[in-house]
């Protein structure tokens, strides 16, 4: 029995390959979590836990707790943004529980305060509940790929296939980003149409670090109208069973030609062709039955998909005293597990 605490890169790969292909696998790359790392929030690092034939691979971003607070030599962790938490292959009853006592060793060594899991919703193991008490946060939709264009398009709305017919008429060209700032320059806007919380924008840094992911790992698009505008864009993410929609943005002019489904619809056939099985869309903003976002997504498909989060506090009283310094300094009310970095850093969200 061994557990293994990695933040040397190289190390990192050379586990991540060697572990068996599933569905997100994405969200578990060094690279990946590099590309946070560079936007601020909290340096990569993963944990790796061997006993007999069972393996847990668990990365997050180890973030130190603000001074200010009374948090110094104190750190919290959380996955990064999209999804994670422990990846268990061969997983045994005991075996897991003795990685929650290993775990819970090196947390105490490791000074951690708190702990933040986006869980993955395409890989989820029957044992994590034994180990964090899991929060349905919100379901998210995945388009099943293993069938030709026209099985795709069937699994969708008749309004999403009339979208569709429409774009194609309509002249709409779905096509590859040669530069990655056509995608952040669109998105930025975006975001402050929409009045986006500031974690939402990334840094350009970030974008730059996704962008020199291989590239049969990510792909930034676009949708032109037959004049050439630019109408839609989104980043896609890949590993080799799955492709994972990230984050897009329209256009003001474009909303009435639908691009954003028309782009979905063309990274599905792209990501078909290229062997995947299925396309994650993610999920809405909420588990509201009116969530605008969720209704947009689940047009595609009634694949349905459990997204679980979890929070753990490892040091109650300290937590306590970091949050009510938090409080007293900004007179804001905690949102958040992870609040006491709010206006200093990047949040957990």
């Amino acid at each position: 029995m061994s557990l293994e605490f990695i933040t040397d890169l190289q190390r990192w790969q050379q586990l991540i390959d060697d572990l068996p292909d599933f569905c997100g696998k994405i969200y578990y790359q060094p690279a990946y979590y590099s590309a946070f790392e560079i936007n601020g929030d909290g340096q990569a690092a993963a944990l790796y836990f061997t006993e007999g034939e069972t393996e847990i691979f668990y990365p997050f971003l180890l973030r130190a707790i603000p001074a200010q607070f009374g948090g110094e030599g104190y750190f919290d962790m959380q996955s990064a943004y999209g999804y994670g938490g422990p990846a268990i292959f061969d997983g045994t009853a005991a075996a897991v529980a003795r990685f929650s006592d290993e775990f819970a060793a090196w947390a105490d060594q490791a000074n951690i305060v708190a702990e933040f899991i986006r869980f993955n919703p395409l890989y989820h193991s029957s044992y994590l509940a034994n180990i964090y008490e899991l929060e349905l946060n919100r379901i998210t939709v995945c388009v099943d790929l293993q069938d030709d264009f026209s099985g795709i398009l069937a699994q969708s709305t008749d309004a999403r296939q009339r979208n569709y017919r429409k774009a194609l008429k309509s002249g709409l060209q779905f096509v590859t980003l040669t530069d990655f700032r056509l995608f952040t320059d669109m998105y930025k806007k975006a975001m402050h149409r929409l009045a986006a919380a500031s974690y939402y924008y990334f840094s350009p840094q970030h974008f730059a670090a996704l962008a020199a992911l291989p590239q049969e790992s990510r792909s930034f698009v676009g949708v032109h109208d037959k004049t050439g505008r630019f109408l839609a864009t989104g980043i896609f993410l890949f590993d080799e069973m799955s492709a994972h929609y990230h984050l897009g943005a329209t256009s003001d002019a474009g909303r009435e030609c639908q691009p954003s489904a028309f782009m979905m619809f063309e990274a599905a056939k792209a990501a078909a062709q290229a062997g995947r099985s299925l396309l994650h869309l993610g999920g809405g903003l909420s588990l509201a039955e009116d969530d605008g976002l969720f209704r947009f997504k689940t047009g595609f498909s009634q694949n349905h998909h459990q997204f679980f989060i979890a929070r753990r506090i490892h040091r109650a009283q300290l937590y306590q005293q970091i949050s009510q310094a938090w409080q007293a300094e900004t007179g804001q009310k905690p949102g958040i597990l992870l609040h006491y970095h709010e206006g200093i850093q990047h949040a957990d969200v």
